[in-house]
């Protein structure tokens, strides 16, 4: 076990100590538990690890210089103390638990959300690795895309979408856009779209009509004050909603504009 060896896993990593991370929960959603476990595998020569860190992704776009742009954006990070020398092909395992974030955007169509655990390796290159994961709908989510649908809604698009308003924290809204294919307003609007805005005692639900009068950066601007106008909706957690109850307030709201 040369110094050839530890140079080459302090300066490049090759022969390091790798990572992977599993992920367990079987459903995973906004605002609930995901579990897993990471295993730490080492390389060919001992190496100290002080800690993982364990964050969650997604991406979204954004206009820039008239070109459609890819980013990416954080939305949480957890740390786990592993304060151990991980020995040469020693297997050391540790599991995970925390909260998913509320705003944590579903993964449907162009919408990803990934995992990505970096090891701080004493004296050398962090070691990562990056795990996609499948996050579905939360009750209250399903409870209103099912409403829009009963309202003869068709999902036609579901995508982040930059957005640098001060009150959601992140750089990106997730926008559900809708096509009315059916019932009253199949002629009455050309389009709805709709963003969440979940916080720690309620959740806001922005519709915007007719995307081809405003944009949604627009529109948000009105939700954050600047402009009187605004069609939103909002469901306090400390109640349960109906699917009827949330389907009969927002054909309330779309037939004011409609």
């Amino acid at each position: 076990m040369g110094i050839f060896d530890k140079m080459m896993a302090i300066t490049l990593g090759i022969g390091g100590t790798k990572i992977d991370t599993i992920v367990h929960t079987k459903k995973i959603v906004p605002g609930k538990r995901i579990e897993g476990i990471c295993k730490i595998k080492g390389g060919k020569v001992e190496q100290y690890i002080k800690d993982i860190t364990i964050g969650v992704y997604t991406n979204y776009k954004q206009e820039v210089d008239d070109k459609e742009v890819n980013k990416t954006q954080r939305i949480q990070e957890n740390e786990i103390k592993i304060d151990k020398t991980i020995q040469p092909e020693e297997l050391y395992e540790i599991p995970f638990s925390f909260i998913l974030y509320k705003r944590v955007p579903i993964t449907k169509h162009k919408s990803k959300v990934w995992i990505s655990t970096y090891m701080d390796i004493q004296g050398s290159i962090d070691t990562s690795d990056r795990d996609y994961i499948n996050v579905e709908p939360n009750e209250y989510m399903t409870n209103v895309l099912n409403a829009i649908s009963e309202l003869g809604f068709h999902l036609r698009e579901v995508e982040n979408e930059y957005c640098p308003a001060r009150l959601i924290k992140y750089n990106f809204v997730q926008e559900f856009e809708f096509m009315p294919l059916g019932g009253y307003f199949r002629n009455r609007l050309d389009e709805l779209e709709l963003v969440f805005v979940p916080t720690n005692t309620h959740v806001d639900l922005v519709l915007e009509v007719d995307r081809k009068v405003r944009g949604i950066k627009s529109f948000m601007s009105e939700y954050m004050g600047l402009d009187e106008t605004k069609l939103r909706m909002r469901l306090e957690n400390s109640r349960k909603y109906t699917s009827d109850e949330i389907k009969y307030e927002i054909e309330r709201l779309l037939r004011m504009y409609s």
